[in-house]
């Protein structure tokens, strides 16, 4: 069996209805796709939060000087 990857506009209706007729004709089969759950945003943020826990910077007492950040001599 091969497989054959068609890049194509999505928006376009001549190449849907091609695609459409092609598939109609039972010749070709369009490959199964499980569904996979989303994990949780939560989940998803405790992950990204675990891997950079080491690289952390506190700033809560850092104040910007504004005189200083233009200061260009």
């Amino acid at each position: 069996m091969a497989t054959i990857l068609l890049d194509y506009d999505t928006r376009s209706i001549q190449a849907q209805k091609a695609l459409d007729f092609i598939l109609s004709l039972g010749i070709f089969k369009t490959p199964k796709v499980s569904a996979v759950k989303a994990e949780p945003l939560s989940k998803k943020r405790k992950k990204i939060d675990k891997i950079f826990d080491n690289y952390l910077v506190d700033l809560s007492e850092f104040r910007f000087n504004r005189d200083e950040a233009n200061n260009y001599e």
